[in-house]
Protein backbone atom coordinates (compact mmCIF):
# COMPACT_ATOMS: atom_id res chain seq x y z
CA UNK A 1 0.00 0.00 0.00
CA UNK A 2 1.54 3.31 -1.04
CA UNK A 3 1.59 6.28 1.27
CA UNK A 4 -0.15 9.51 0.39
CA UNK A 5 2.36 12.16 -0.60
CA UNK A 6 1.98 15.46 1.22
CA UNK A 7 4.00 18.63 1.05
CA UNK A 8 5.90 19.76 4.03
CA UNK A 9 4.60 23.07 5.38
CA UNK A 10 8.10 24.54 5.37
CA UNK A 11 8.38 23.95 1.60
CA UNK A 12 5.02 25.54 0.74
CA UNK A 13 5.44 29.03 -0.71
CA UNK A 14 3.98 31.87 1.36
CA UNK A 15 1.70 32.93 -1.50
CA UNK A 16 1.19 30.02 -3.87
CA UNK A 17 -0.17 32.29 -6.62
CA UNK A 18 2.96 34.44 -6.77
CA UNK A 19 5.97 32.17 -7.03
CA UNK A 20 8.36 34.18 -9.20
CA UNK A 21 9.85 37.44 -7.87
CA UNK A 22 9.23 39.16 -11.21
CA UNK A 23 5.56 38.14 -11.06
CA UNK A 24 5.33 39.43 -7.46
CA UNK A 25 6.75 42.77 -8.53
CA UNK A 26 4.44 43.04 -11.54
CA UNK A 27 1.45 42.11 -9.35
CA UNK A 28 2.43 44.75 -6.81
CA UNK A 29 2.88 47.49 -9.39
CA UNK A 30 -0.33 46.62 -11.24
CA UNK A 31 -2.83 45.85 -8.49
CA UNK A 32 -1.50 47.11 -5.19
CA UNK A 33 -2.31 50.81 -5.69
CA UNK A 34 -5.22 50.39 -8.09
CA UNK A 35 -8.52 51.58 -6.59
CA UNK A 36 -11.27 49.02 -6.21
CA UNK A 37 -14.03 49.18 -8.78
CA UNK A 38 -17.20 50.63 -7.28
CA UNK A 39 -20.22 48.35 -7.12
CA UNK A 40 -22.53 48.65 -10.08
CA UNK A 41 -25.88 50.22 -9.41
CA UNK A 42 -27.26 53.59 -8.51
CA UNK A 43 -28.60 55.48 -5.54
CA UNK A 44 -32.32 56.12 -5.86
CA UNK A 45 -32.17 58.54 -2.93
CA UNK A 46 -29.91 60.86 -4.89
CA UNK A 47 -31.38 63.82 -6.71
CA UNK A 48 -28.56 63.68 -9.26
CA UNK A 49 -29.96 62.41 -12.56
CA UNK A 50 -26.52 61.16 -13.63
CA UNK A 51 -26.56 58.32 -11.08
CA UNK A 52 -29.35 56.56 -12.99
CA UNK A 53 -27.84 54.39 -15.75
CA UNK A 54 -28.66 55.49 -19.28
CA UNK A 55 -30.79 52.42 -20.22
CA UNK A 56 -32.97 52.96 -17.14
CA UNK A 57 -33.19 56.70 -17.81
CA UNK A 58 -34.29 55.91 -21.40
CA UNK A 59 -37.01 53.59 -20.09
CA UNK A 60 -38.17 56.29 -17.65
CA UNK A 61 -38.35 58.75 -20.54
CA UNK A 62 -40.17 56.27 -22.81
CA UNK A 63 -42.80 55.69 -20.12
CA UNK A 64 -43.01 59.46 -19.47
CA UNK A 65 -42.19 58.95 -15.78
CA UNK A 66 -39.61 61.76 -15.57
CA UNK A 67 -41.70 64.01 -13.37
CA UNK A 68 -42.51 61.21 -10.95
CA UNK A 69 -38.95 59.81 -10.80
CA UNK A 70 -37.36 63.23 -10.37
CA UNK A 71 -39.96 64.72 -8.03
CA UNK A 72 -39.07 63.66 -4.50
CA UNK A 73 -36.52 61.58 -2.70
CA UNK A 74 -37.71 58.24 -1.38
CA UNK A 75 -39.56 58.25 1.95
CA UNK A 76 -38.14 57.00 5.21
CA UNK A 77 -38.23 53.18 5.49
CA UNK A 78 -39.68 53.29 9.02
CA UNK A 79 -42.44 55.62 7.91
CA UNK A 80 -43.36 53.29 5.03
CA UNK A 81 -43.42 50.26 7.35
CA UNK A 82 -45.63 52.11 9.81
CA UNK A 83 -47.95 53.15 6.99
CA UNK A 84 -48.39 49.58 5.72
CA UNK A 85 -48.76 48.20 9.24
CA UNK A 86 -51.68 50.60 9.74
CA UNK A 87 -53.24 49.73 6.39
CA UNK A 88 -55.54 46.91 7.42
CA UNK A 89 -58.12 46.63 4.62
CA UNK A 90 -58.41 47.72 1.00
CA UNK A 91 -61.53 49.77 1.75
CA UNK A 92 -59.94 52.36 4.06
CA UNK A 93 -59.74 55.95 2.86
CA UNK A 94 -57.21 57.13 5.44
CA UNK A 95 -54.55 55.63 7.69
CA UNK A 96 -53.18 56.95 10.98
CA UNK A 97 -49.39 57.25 10.86
CA UNK A 98 -47.49 58.86 13.74
CA UNK A 99 -50.75 60.18 15.17
CA UNK A 100 -51.69 61.89 11.90
CA UNK A 101 -54.43 60.93 9.50
CA UNK A 102 -53.02 60.24 6.06
CA UNK A 103 -55.63 60.31 3.28
CA UNK A 104 -55.36 57.54 0.70
CA UNK A 105 -56.11 59.54 -2.40
CA UNK A 106 -54.27 60.31 -5.59
CA UNK A 107 -54.36 63.97 -4.56
CA UNK A 108 -52.47 63.36 -1.31
CA UNK A 109 -49.94 61.12 -3.08
CA UNK A 110 -49.37 63.74 -5.76
CA UNK A 111 -48.97 66.46 -3.13
CA UNK A 112 -46.33 64.35 -1.38
CA UNK A 113 -44.36 63.98 -4.62
CA UNK A 114 -44.99 67.59 -5.72
CA UNK A 115 -46.88 66.39 -8.78
CA UNK A 116 -49.95 67.90 -10.41
CA UNK A 117 -53.21 66.26 -9.44
CA UNK A 118 -54.53 64.55 -12.55
CA UNK A 119 -57.92 63.02 -11.90
CA UNK A 120 -58.17 61.00 -15.09
CA UNK A 121 -54.88 59.66 -16.37
CA UNK A 122 -54.41 56.73 -18.77
CA UNK A 123 -54.99 54.26 -15.91
CA UNK A 124 -58.28 55.78 -14.77
CA UNK A 125 -60.58 53.83 -17.15
CA UNK A 126 -58.81 50.57 -16.38
CA UNK A 127 -59.04 51.07 -12.60
CA UNK A 128 -62.75 51.88 -12.86
CA UNK A 129 -63.46 48.71 -14.82
CA UNK A 130 -61.73 46.22 -12.53
CA UNK A 131 -63.97 43.40 -11.38
CA UNK A 132 -62.59 43.03 -7.84
CA UNK A 133 -64.53 39.82 -7.12
CA UNK A 134 -63.14 38.17 -10.25
CA UNK A 135 -59.63 39.39 -9.40
CA UNK A 136 -59.95 37.85 -5.93
CA UNK A 137 -61.08 34.55 -7.47
CA UNK A 138 -58.02 34.55 -9.75
CA UNK A 139 -55.75 35.28 -6.79
CA UNK A 140 -57.36 32.46 -4.80
CA UNK A 141 -56.61 30.03 -7.64
CA UNK A 142 -53.02 31.08 -8.36
CA UNK A 143 -51.80 31.62 -4.79
CA UNK A 144 -51.37 29.30 -1.83
CA UNK A 145 -53.77 30.13 1.03
CA UNK A 146 -51.89 31.53 4.01
CA UNK A 147 -48.64 32.14 2.11
CA UNK A 148 -46.87 35.44 2.53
Amino acid sequence: MSRKRTRSSKNTPKNSILIDEEVKERFGSTFKHQPMMPEKGFDLKSNDLMVVPIPIRKKINALKWEQFCNAHSLPDDELVREFYASLTTQDVTEVIVRKKKVPLTSKSTNEWFNLPDVEEDEYYPMMNNINWDFLQQVLDVVTNPGSQ
